[in-house]
């Protein structure tokens, strides 16, 4: 996904959009804009929207996750008339404004906790009351057997530039049929990538690992944020607390949790399961390559005088929490952690702790598995990173639904006025932060382009999702091989029902 931090300027772009409104306010025309004026409002000749339509008196309607899920849920398709001076709210606005007087085609949310349980209700019933439902992927891609989202092959290009590649090759099990997507139209989607953060001042003070590794962000564009070497500067700076104790108190290099081994493993580029390019599926933990990349994420992960797991510490901290993530947050804020395993959307939840302890972190995303790998890849939050679905109960408004998918796709990084909704976004996620620079732009960069969706974690298929976490927490004997014999067959026989049914799918 290409997210362009630096706004432009198009003086001509504006010079004829204010043609367009003053033509719109004359001669009661039928079209609002005159014919010819969308490809000039919304970019240069050369990369402009490549859509026409008329919609003009139309809504799509969309049912999304609520903001108290995610902040951007709502916010991401239509601004909060009550809230101002928020610049994501502002682009939204001004970005829906533009749709609608190109067009003629206007937005209308709803939300829920969970998009895709209300959905159940209407799609029994046959209510046509959504176009279009935006929920996490791991919520959406159980429902294909039920025939419940249209196959959007025939609908959208997918091969548009505004949609994420990697959801579009990955979410297909037979590379035939594709009935989600992911890309530029949304931020629930990219706020809920997994990055590493790093306490600033806690490497600054370890000056000789500093001198030895250098800058950490020269090591990303470098190539040589791996594996080995974030294990050894973690070892480096872990320190026991003043007890001699590994608890809250102590000092890890790593910040963790138990699918923090699978969002490592991905960062290997592997998938749990992978397209065998057959149109089939295959499993890879059992495999030598999965055996060998799981093995230094195992050294990293069950060593706990490196690593701290959020599930060893809950309940432990100030504000005791369930799961212990609250705990890692305290931890990493008070300078007891160097790296945290998150999502983006930590970056804005860190902004109180920030500011109240003054404390500097930085941007990276999930290290590479050696120096001969090309690319990174940062595994997106299946519980929460939403994709895009439109439900079969949508059978007269398809046309306007999946030009409104199209637009805001392009115009979030497309607008005569430069102040799009993915610079905002920019924007506000860095300036979260205690500082605001351009390496942590470079970082973001690399993560959204990075975004890396792992079929087994997302369909689960029996106890596979959670299999590497059960091995780390072993910290006595890596036992992957005989834990993936135990459930091989009941896997398999999952993953083979999945791929049956989806071929199956009529819609």
């Amino acid at each position: 996904m290409a997210l362009k931090k630096s706004f432009i300027v198009l003086i001509l772009c504006l010079a004829l959009l204010s043609a367009a409104l003053a033509a719109c306010s004359n001669g009661g025309e039928e079209s609002a804009v005159p014919s010819g004026t969308q490809s000039d409002l919304s970019g240069t000749a050369a990369d402009a929207f490549p859509y026409e339509g008329n919609f003009e008196g139309q809504t799509v309607r969309i049912l999304t996750v609520s903001s108290d899920r995610h902040l951007y849920g709502e916010q991401q398709f239509v601004a909060d008339e009550e809230l101002s001076g928020n610049v994501i709210n502002d682009a939204v606005a001004e970005r829906n404004n533009l749709i609608e007087q190109l067009y003629g085609l206007t937005i209308k949310v709803d939300s829920a906790q969970y998009p895709s349980e209300e959905m159940q209700n209407y799609f029994l019933s046959g209510d046509a009351r959504y176009d279009l439902v935006c929920e996490s992927v791991d919520r959406m891609v159980t429902q294909v057997s039920e025939n419940h989202y249209w196959s959007l092959d025939d609908l959208l290009n997918l091969e548009d530039p505004w949609w994420d590649q990697r959801s579009v090759d990955i979410l297909s099990l037979d590379g035939t049929k594709h009935f989600f997507v992911s890309g530029d139209g949304m931020l629930t989607n990219v706020d809920h990538i997994y990055l590493t953060l790093f306490n600033k001042d806690l490497y600054d003070t370890n000056a000789d690992v500093k001198a030895e590794f250098g800058d950490l962000y020269e090591m990303v564009e470098n190539g040589t944020f791996t594996l080995d070497n974030f294990y050894a500067i973690s070892r480096a700076v872990s320190v026991a607390d003043e007890n001699g104790d590994w608890g809250i108190d102590a000092t890890f290099g790593n910040l963790s949790h138990a699918y923090g081994a699978t969002i490592m493993v991905n960062g290997a580029g592997m998938g749990m399961v992978e397209k065998d390019g057959q149109g089939g599926l295959t499993v890879t933990v059992g495999t030598q390559r999965g055996i060998d990349v799981f093995q230094k994420v195992y050294d990293l992960m069950s060593n706990k005088n490196v690593t701290q797991r959020a599930e060893l510490i809950a309940g432990q901290g100030p504000n005791p929490s369930t799961y212990g993530f609250a705990e890692l947050e305290y931890m990493f804020v008070n300078g007891h952690g160097l790296f945290y395993n998150t999502t983006v959307s930590s970056i804005s939840i860190l902004k109180n702790s920030s500011a109240e302890r003054n404390f500097e972190f930085g941007v990276l995303p999930i290290p590479k598995y050696d120096e001969a790998q090309d690319e990174y890849y940062c595994a997106v939050n299946r519980y929460q990173s939403s994709v895009l679905g439109i439900p079969t109960t949508n059978t007269d408004n398809l046309e306007a639904t999946t030009f409104l998918m199209n637009a805001l796709g392009y115009y979030n990084t497309h607008m005569p006025s430069g102040k799009t909704v993915m610079d905002a976004y920019y924007e506000t996620t860095l300036k979260l932060q205690a500082t605001d620079t351009d390496e942590d732009a470079r970082m973001l960069d690399i993560i959204f382009d990075s975004a890396f969706y792992d079929l087994g974690s997302i369909f689960t298929w029996g106890t596979l999702s959670g299999l590497y976490g059960s091995v780390i927490s072993n910290d006595a004997d890596n036992t992957l091989v005989s834990s993936w014999q135990q459930i091989e067959s009941a896997v398999t026989a999952a993953m083979e029902e999945t791929v049956r049914q989806y071929r199956e799918s009529i819609t």
